[in-house]
């Protein structure tokens, strides 16, 4: 009876075991995360060394059209080749901002329009024409050479941005899937990341800044990034942003700060004062006196700001990731998200930068 009764318990479960007496069914499983762990865990280091390399070879290609320049034949082509894996990144970005609000779903016409507004303005200048202040004159954009840009005035700018944007609004009333806040955001969004890249080209190929100034910058938000998650995982205890991105804590990014702004302060210092005038950081600074303290300064001040906008980019893209409740803007980068992921904290601060050299500084 006993027996009868153990044999119907066994058949109403029917758990396949192994020889040890575990769950097979469970014990696959838990193979299959760990497999599927592996496999992302992979992705994510390979992909990270396929953009560290990437990194090198774009910042070496925008480096030597200005260190090389005179001294190469054909050189120039340099310039091109750094504009355009540029035009390349903006259309892959172009990608996942209309994937944000929908925008693939949108008339085929209507994304390659939006490329192309977003690849017009970025080739065109908002600067002066003039060699002085650092203008178009002066910066190794070879095809700029080819027109007479002596009609380019300030209000011809605006009036040509202006009527650029009125026309790309036009787009609203080409499909009912179109609304005026969804263009609203992917216009912001667009101009946001053509000022962030009209900037890399500009401090990459223009001689009055060049890659050491580059350079400069990709350390802050490199090394910002770096320490503050070492600080966090260290002895961080109080959230940053928890409704944001829970794992930022406050001793993280304070560490991130101060250790990235101290080592980018020595680096600029160092090439200011060992390096030859053409690969100091960023010179246009002023020298108020023989011990050159405006400058230092400056350093000290742009290095802490800098840094800390480095993490206000990273969680303000946090934020509209979470406010349309996304993981990642795209797989385009295995293990790592989109490219939007990766230029959350160097968007913010290029943009930055390009404003201070134009508007602050006048050049």
């Amino acid at each position: 009876m006993n027996n009868k009764q153990d044999n119907v318990l066994v058949d109403e479960t029917n758990v396949p075991l192994d020889k040890n007496g575990n769950n097979i069914t469970e014990t696959s499983k838990t193979e299959q995360k760990k497999g599927m762990f592996q496999k992302k865990y992979v992705a994510r280091h390979i992909t990270f060394y396929v953009l560290l390399i990437f990194l090198v070879l774009y910042l070496f290609t925008g480096a030597i059209a200005t260190e090389w320049q005179g001294k190469v034949a054909h050189i120039e082509v340099a310039n091109y080749v750094f504009i355009s894996i540029n035009a390349v990144i903006l259309g892959l970005v172009n990608y996942e901002i209309l994937r944000l609000v929908g925008g693939t779903k949108w008339p085929i016409y209507t994304q390659v329009i939006t490329y192309l507004f977003m690849l017009f303005l970025f080739l065109f200048p908002v600067e002066s024409v003039t060699d002085n202040y650092g203008g178009i004159g002066a910066i190794n954009y070879p095809f700029y050479t080819l027109l007479n840009w002596n009609w380019l005035k300030p209000w011809i700018i605006f009036v040509i941005y202006l009527c650029a944007i009125l026309v790309y609004y036009c787009l609203v009333f080409s499909s009912k899937e179109i609304t005026f806040g969804k263009m609203t955001l992917v216009l912001i969004f667009t101009l946001y990341l053509i000022f962030a890249f009209k900037a890399m080209n500009k401090f990459m190929l223009n001689p009055n800044y060049g890659w050491s100034s580059v350079v400069w910058l990709v350390l802050i938000i490199i090394l910002t990034d770096t320490f503050a998650f070492v600080g966090g995982v260290s002895y961080g205890k109080h959230k940053l942003a928890p409704n944001v991105s829970p794992n930022k804590t406050w001793e993280g990014a304070a560490t991130g700060t101060i250790m990235a702004a101290g080592i980018a302060i020595a680096y600029a210092v160092l090439m200011f004062n060992f390096g030859n005038e053409k690969n100091w950081v960023f010179n246009f600074f002023s020298n108020d006196n023989a011990k050159n303290v405006m400058r230092y300064v400056i350093y000290v001040l742009l290095a802490f700001m800098l840094s800390i906008l480095s993490q206000l980019g990273d969680l303000s893209f946090s934020w509209i990731k979470r406010r349309y409740d996304i993981k990642d803007f795209s797989n385009l980068l295995p293990g790592h998200g989109g490219v939007l992921d990766r230029l959350d904290s160097f968007s913010l601060v290029f943009f930055i930068m390009f404003i201070i050299s134009n508007v602050a500084l006048q050049r």
